[in-house]
Formats: structure tokens, C-alpha cells, sequence
């Protein structure tokens, strides 16, 4: 079923999903479940975006029956760390990637993803400060790389004067932008801080 234009800003969660459908089902679960809760507050009451959004939902409820053994779609606290890990691990990959001069289509779409997902998190709630701030940077890393390297330009690595609501903040160290922790399921707790994929 085509997706309505009403609720186009949501195609990419469910691009997201459906490349996940068989890697991660977990991660295609709760993209699709951002993408209908987005969009029911985009417009749930025209036609075309009613029978879009019940369709997702059907999907949605058989998904959730298919995965209903799973720890991370019976607990929210256990899909809430597969979700930020998951994000936080593509983050990881494409900060390193960057961070030593690699630039390439999958660095850029791994910044762009961990983005998504970091938006995905709002599903369990408002969003840590340093998750914010991840989502940010990763949205932004993944512009300036895609928009130098369309235009034949190398782009600088690592995190050099970000544009941060209109305000230039040049010259932010690389300790400004904290790297990632990975969230242990139980608790919150972080495993470490030199995890990497």
C-alpha cells in the first residue's frame, strides 16, 4: 500500500524496518511501531491515512504475536536496550569510520540509521541528554559527509564546529561529543566505554 504524502516523514523509519525484517526483527518491530505512533499524530483521520495506519497496526499485532517470546517485545526495558544499543553500535561504527578518514556511502547511512533509531528510543519515553546529543551529531555527520563527497570534497573527520540551532559552535573538542555506551538490558548500566562493533 503506498504511503500517504501526508505521512511521508515516516518512509524512512519504515525503509528501516523493512531492511531489518529478517537481521533484527526486533529493530523492524519498533520501527514500524514509531512510525505508527508518528503517524497517528500526523493524521489519523483522512481515509487514505486511516486505512494506512490500520494496516500498519495489523501488522504490527502479528508481528508482536510472532515475536511474542522475545524479551525485547514482552519487556520494555529489554527492547529499550536492544533498541539503543543497536543504535549506539551503527553510531560506533560510523564514528570510527569517520574518525580515521573513511568516508563511504555505508559510514554515511550508518550515522543516518543510528539517527533514526536514536528516534525510535521515544517509543519508551523522552530521550537522554546524551542521546540527544548523538542523534544530533550523527544527523549532522552524516549531511556534512554525504553533501562534501556529492561535491568532490573531502570531508574533515571527527567532530570539528557543528551548526547548533543557528549558533555556530566552532571548535567543540572531540570530549564534547562523549562516545557511546553500550546499556546493559537489566538495569541501565553501561557495560563499557570502549565498546565497539
Amino acid at each position: 500500500m503506498a504511503l500517504p504524502p501526508q505521512l511521508r516523514s515516516i518512509q524512512h523509519y519504515l525503509r528501516t524496518a523493512q531492511e531489518h525484517e529478517s537481521r533484527d526483527p526486533v529493530v523492524a518491530y519498533y520501527c514500524r511501531l514509531y512510525a505508527m505512533q508518528t503517524g497517528m499524530k500526523l493524521d489519523s483521520k483522512s481515509p487514505e491515512c486511516r486505512k494506512f495506519l490500520i494496516k500498519l497496526m495489523d501488522q504490527l499485532e502479528s508481528m508482536k504475536k510472532e515475536l511474542g517470546e522475545n524479551d525485547s517485545i514482552s519487556q520494555e526495558v529489554v527492547g529499550n536496550a536492544h533498541i539503543e544499543n543497536y543504535a549506539l553500535k551503527m553510531f560506533l561504527y560510523a564514528d570510527n569510520e569517520d574518525r580515521s578518514g573513511r568516508f563511504h556511502k555505508n559510514m554515511i547511512k550508518s550515522f543516518y540509521s543510528s539517527s533514526l533509531l536514536l528516534d525510535v528510543l521515544c517509543v519508551f519515553g523522552e530521550l537522554s541528554e546524551e542521546n540527544v546529543q548523538h542523534r544530533k551529531y550523527a544527523r549532522w555527520k552524516a549531511t556534512c559527509i554525504h553533501n562534501c563527497l556529492k561535491n568532490g570534497e573531502t570531508p574533515q573527520s571527527g567532530p570539528i564546529g557543528m551548526e547548533e540551532d543557528g549558533e555556530a559552535a566552532r571548535g567543540r573538542s572531540l570530549s564534547a561529543w562523549p562516545r557511546p555506551q553500550r546499556v546493559d538490558a537489566g538495569g541501565g548500566r553501561p557495560f563499557s566505554a570502549d565498546w565497539t562493533c
